[in-house]
């Protein structure tokens, strides 16, 4: 399906680099190439989109604390546009030292993974003994960052025996909390034994949740309940796919610009850019119309077909 809509929402992965290697983003044994997105073309980048309507932009990886410029560029938008909501998706590793100076940026929000709160599983899932940096990462954020959401990607079998335990965590802080799908990517096609749908965990979850009023265009649906102090989210891309209401476009570290995770289709906008920048104005507008709503329930391909989340930034 092809819906002609204009973009609001801009994914930035600013590097390839991380200092973890989480098994459902990149499995042990396998390695990532090294990319660093140049800042002068992220920011050409980032004034062509604000042109076509941006209005939120997160910034990615790899993991976007490893980037020296983040700060720069959170500034850098902010005084394009002081209504640009800035945000990043952060492993949590080195937001303890990184917090407040991100914050003096600009930066409006942060999400940061958590996916276990049990040192062991944390050291079996990302290659590292960092659970307390993560913690750590969290306080922080939530002491200098206005808005704060913690992510848990469920996977059956190894951590979606830790959703209460998580909810609690969150409840105990003020933060809210969203569990996403474990999704189709590179090394993961549809049918793998770790995904557990959103409505069996609603379904084995002791709180009476109730559903709250949905965002335009989120891809969360969230609920609350009369005990708990915080929202919690569940993100299903797999069993309620958001498609329709998709306004994301996302940017590589090596300059392809992608409409969706599980469309092929893209354009290096780092080179138009560079070459022409009525040329980059047209081949974005033009890639935009061709915009497909499939999702990852569309995908039918092989593994090699599908994305590789530390490249496109999930």
């Amino acid at each position: 399906m092809s819906i002609n809509r204009p973009p609001g929402y801009l994914r930035v992965s600013l590097l390839s680099a991380c200092n973890l290697q989480c098994s459902y983003c990149l499995p042990a044994g396998k390695r990532r190439p090294t990319i660093f997105a140049p800042d002068d073309r992220v920011r050409s980048a980032i004034r062509l989109l604000h042109h076509f309507g941006i209005r939120k932009i997160r910034f990615t990886g790899g993991e976007p604390t490893l980037s020296k410029s983040l700060c720069e560029l959170v500034s850098f938008v902010k005084a394009l546009d002081g209504d640009i909501h800035t945000a990043i998706t952060s492993n949590g590793v080195l937001l303890a030292s990184k917090a407040q100076a991100l914050s003096a940026a600009g930066l409006d929000s942060a999400n940061i993974s958590l996916d276990t709160l049990d040192p062991a599983k944390f050291r079996a899932l990302t290659g590292r003994d960092y659970l307390d940096r993560v913690i750590s990462g969290i306080y922080a954020a939530a002491k200098h960052i206005g808005s704060v959401k913690l992510n848990c990607v469920l996977m059956q079998g190894i951590n979606d025996d830790e959703t209460e335990k998580l909810i609690l965590f969150a409840d105990s802080r003020g933060l809210d909390l969203r569990f996403i799908e474990f999704m189709p990517n590179r090394y993961s096609a549809l049918g793998d034994p770790r995904f557990v749908s959103s409505d069996e965990i609603l379904d084995r979850l002791p709180w009476d949740l109730r559903p709250l009023p949905g965002r335009p265009n989120g891809a969360a649906r969230y609920y609350t309940a009369p005990s708990l102090a915080i929202k919690v989210g569940f993100i299903s891309p797999v069993s309620h796919p958001f498609c329709d209401g998709c306004d994301r476009v996302r940017l590589t570290a090596g300059g392809l610009l992608y409409t969706c995770l599980y469309d092929s289709s893209s354009i290096n906008l780092f080179d138009l850019l560079t070459a022409d920048y009525g040329r980059a104005r047209t081949a974005f507008d033009e890639l935009m119309r061709s915009k497909q709503f499939g999702g990852c329930r569309s995908t039918t391909g092989s593994a090699t077909t599908l994305p590789s989340f530390f490249a496109m930034g999930g």
